[in-house]
Order: C-alpha cells, then sequence, then structure tokens
C-alpha cells in the first residue's frame, strides 16, 4: 500500500466528522477573552454578587504564594482603567498584601454590567467540581508529600487499601477504605507507629469497607483507661465476620446509654473481646 493509500481513512473519518459537525448549531461563544497581566491595584471587588472574604484562606494563598498555583483570575474592565475580579477574589487579596507581587495573570473578557458580571460568577462556580480530600490525598501522594507518604506506609503495612474512588463497585477486597480524612487524623493524633497499631486491628479483620466510624472506635478501645484490657489481637477476632451485626448492636447501645456512636462501637466491641478472652481462658 502506498503513503497516499495509508492516508485516505484517516481523511475520509475527518471529513464525515466536519460534515457532522455542520448539522450541529453550536452557541456563538462571543469574542474571545483577552490574556494579560494587569497592576493588582487596579482591579476591585464588587460587593454586590461577591462572597464575603474568607480571611484563613487568603492567609493560607498568601503564605505559600506560588505562581504556579495561582493561575488567572478573570476580570471585566469597569472604565477609566479599573476592573472587577469575577472570580479568583481571595487570590487576588493575597497578591495585594505580598510585598514582591505586583501584577497579576488575567483573563479579561468584555465590559458588562453588574448584572452580566453576576451571571458570569454564577457561571463560573455553578458547575466547579471542588477537589475531594480522597483526590487529594493521592495527588499529594504523587507529589511525594511527606504526611501522604507517611499515611501510605502506615496503611500499607496495616493491610488497609486506600481505594481511588468511593462507589462503583470498588468495595473489592477486604481492607478497601475511602476514609482518608479519618486515617489523616488518627496518624497526626497518635504517629505513624501507634496509628498501624490501631489500624492493623481493622485491617485483620477483613473489614470491607473500613469506614471512618470504626476507625474512630478502634481508636477510643485502645486509648480510653476504661478498655485498658483490650488486646489487639482479641479485638480482631471479636469483629472479623460481624461488623454488620456489631453496628445495629453499637447503635442501639449508643440510644440506651447515651453516648457518640464510636463510644458504642467501642463498648460493643469491647464486651465482644472480653468474652472471648474468658472462653479461652
Amino acid at each position: 500500500m502506498t503513503l497516499a493509500g495509508n492516508f485516505q481513512p484517516a481523511l475520509a473519518q475527518v471529513h464525515a466528522r466536519d460534515a457532522h459537525e455542520e448539522e450541529i448549531e453550536f452557541r456563538d461563544p462571543g469574542d474571545p477573552p483577552v490574556l494579560d497581566w494587569l497592576d493588582k491595584d487596579v482591579i476591585d471587588i464588587d460587593r454586590t454578587y461577591q462572597r464575603e472574604l474568607d480571611e484563613p484562606r487568603v492567609q493560607r494563598i498568601l503564605d505559600w504564594f506560588d505562581w504556579r498555583n495561582f493561575g488567572a483570575l478573570v476580570v471585566a474592565p469597569d472604565g477609566d482603567g479599573r476592573y472587577h475580579c469575577i472570580d479568583g477574589q481571595h487570590r487576588l487579596e493575597a497578591a495585594k498584601r505580598h510585598p514582591k507581587v505586583t501584577v497579576v495573570p488575567a483573563v479579561v473578557i468584555q465590559q458588562a454590567e453588574t448584572v452580566q458580571e453576576a451571571e458570569t460568577f454564577v457561571a463560573v462556580n455553578k458547575d466547579r467540581k471542588n477537589v475531594t480530600p480522597l483526590q487529594l490525598y493521592w495527588a499529594e501522594l504523587a507529589a511525594n508529600d511527606p504526611e501522604a507518604v507517611t499515611v501510605s506506609q502506615v496503611c500499607a503495612r496495616a493491610e488497609i487499601s486506600i481505594v481511588r474512588s468511593p462507589g462503583g463497585g470498588t468495595w473489592t477486597k477486604p481492607g478497601d477504605t475511602v476514609a482518608i480524612g479519618a486515617i489523616k487524623s488518627l496518624v497526626a493524633r497518635r504517629g505513624a507507629m501507634r496509628s498501624r497499631q490501631m489500624l492493623e486491628v481493622l485491617g485483620k479483620a477483613h473489614l470491607k469497607p473500613v469506614t471512618a466510624l470504626q476507625i474512630k472506635a478502634v481508636e477510643v478501645l485502645m486509648t480510653e483507661s476504661e478498655f485498658a484490657e483490650a488486646d489487639a489481637e482479641a479485638l480482631t477476632e471479636a469483629i472479623t465476620g460481624k461488623a454488620l451485626v456489631l453496628e445495629d448492636e453499637a447503635r442501639a447501645f449508643a440510644v440506651t446509654h447515651r453516648v457518640p456512636l464510636a463510644k458504642a462501637h467501642a463498648s460493643v466491641w469491647f464486651k465482644r473481646c472480653r468474652k472471648r478472652r474468658k472462653v479461652a481462658a
């Protein structure tokens, strides 16, 4: 086959695609915006539609100011050489407070009235999907963030697997979890070694999935004085294969004794653990 012959199927696909697109009526996107660097002091915030500033958020951006993380603001001309910030007010405020920042990158849309600016603000933010803690963890791990690496190592040694997304049939094996927030908090409070010992109770019990409530319950069991007799191996044996049954029992215990659900789980697990120890004795 000649070289020209190799291109014939591809050209046919291009022509077919172009013909199909000609049949579809796409919305007119309007004039392209201008990409520019603007003096930070000529950009204002219109409080008619903007949210109040979240000071801790501004401070975090300021403390870790890095152009690689800044992104472009969305602004609209307001006349007399000034602009309204439609998207990115927290980044703008951090830039205004930074002594080494004088200009900021911006997507400059057409001059608009307040109503149109507000409509743009809604359009920009309405369908924006925030990064979940789980997605953030995987990104941190890819970036070799020390805390994320520690969490990964703790979970691996405890036979706990952090899945990439919840639902959709992801609970394929014992030890799976999406409770990254609970695990991060546990490691921050108890340290890597102690956290591994606690999570290992759940991992070796082959729970599917391992939940945030179970993580909190095992922490209560292994740290509060009233459960001082609790033994990790006995705890694992007590809850293996009985997680759902014990959950119902724990809920009833929480209502009857008016205690938090995690404490109720700990109490029910501890009771089962003591029964097993008596039988063994």
